[in-house]
């Protein structure tokens, strides 16, 4: 997009990564410099925003702040203003919004992540909501710490890498530490995963898959992205990924469905529209076929649909 000078990728979550209790679902850079529009479009309707607006995501977010200012506000925290280095803390549910003064600019670094994990250190107060903004008076630190993660994600976007819960750990030690040391009297608040392939064409178009299929996209409109017939990439991916391109294109959506069935109290209507499917109908018949239920007893069966934030 004009104006945005940057990346994101948001990655393939599968199952083993759910039950290890922490997981990345993306992550970015970007630099945004003085009077270009804020923020950047194109990302997946879930995660896309207006000032105006605001919004509530179905998972957490740490972005790092630097070399510039702007502005915060969530419906913990009133509207702060950020002055220099700073992280800033996402939760699940919780309205918000933030951006750059027009006249300023500044660097962004983010990742988006989830896990049963996340939602023990809210419990122990370790993480607040009240305590969404956090100043860095040193930020060499953080800074080094998201630039190998977002590195990871832009060098692997079709797996989860071991490497992207190391280094989420990391800043979440910088973030605990911060809040920990804020000394604030607050409320507590309340598969099929794939790999990196051997095949530089399989990997893109994968990386498209994850990233875009939030929008409609038929087999057709992928291989028109790509230097490639449908012929031969479908037989490319049969050969490493043992199963078709649209096969691939409903597992993603899918995953995505059943994240946000397991972690938001987002309607089942919301869900199949942020999931890129085409209807309800839909994704019922491919929830029946990979689970054997349809999304709502899904919901009810993992038992985390009124989660509590």
């Amino acid at each position: 997009m004009s104006g945005y000078n940057g990346f994101y990728h948001y990655l393939p979550v599968a199952d083993r990564d759910m039950r290890f209790g922490l997981y990345v679902t993306g992550g970015g850079r970007g630099v945004i410099g003085p009077r270009q529009n804020y923020p950047p479009a194109q990302h997946p309707g879930v995660y896309q925003f207006s000032w105006r607006s605001g919004r509530e995501l179905p998972e957490f977010q740490i972005i790092l702040i630097t070399d510039g200012r702007g502005q915060f506000e969530s419906k913990s925290t009133g509207l702060i203003e950020i002055e220099g280095a700073s992280l800033l803390l996402l939760f699940p549910g919780v309205w918000h919004r933030y951006r750059p003064l027009r006249n300023v600019g500044w660097t962004e670094r983010w990742i988006s992540l989830h896990g049963e994990f996340m939602h023990h250190l809210c419990e122990e107060q370790s993480l607040l909501s009240e305590r969404a903004v956090l100043p860095l008076e040193d930020s060499k630190t953080a800074v080094d710490v998201f630039d190998r993660v977002v590195a990871v994600v832009h060098d692997n976007p079709t797996q989860h890498s071991p490497l992207l819960r190391l280094g989420a750990l990391q800043l979440l030690t910088i973030a605990v530490d911060l809040t920990l040391k804020s000394n604030a009297v607050v409320t507590l608040p309340k598969s099929k995963g794939k790999r990196l392939v051997d095949d530089p064409l399989v990997n893109e178009a994968l990386d498209i898959i994850w990233t875009r299929s939030h929008r409609p996209l038929s087999v057709d409109q992928l291989v028109s992205q790509l230097p490639s017939t449908r012929r031969t990439l479908e037989r490319r991916a049969k050969a490493v990924l043992g199963h078709s391109i649209l096969d691939e294109i409903n597992h993603c959506r899918l995953s995505r469905a059943k994240r946000l069935l397991a972690e938001t109290n987002l309607p089942v209507k919301s869900i199949v529209y942020l999931a890129g499917f085409g209807s309800q109908e839909r994704m019922r018949k491919l929830m029946a076929a990979d689970e054997g239920c349809s999304p709502s007893e899904y919901r009810n069966r993992i038992g985390s649909g009124n989660r509590e934030e």
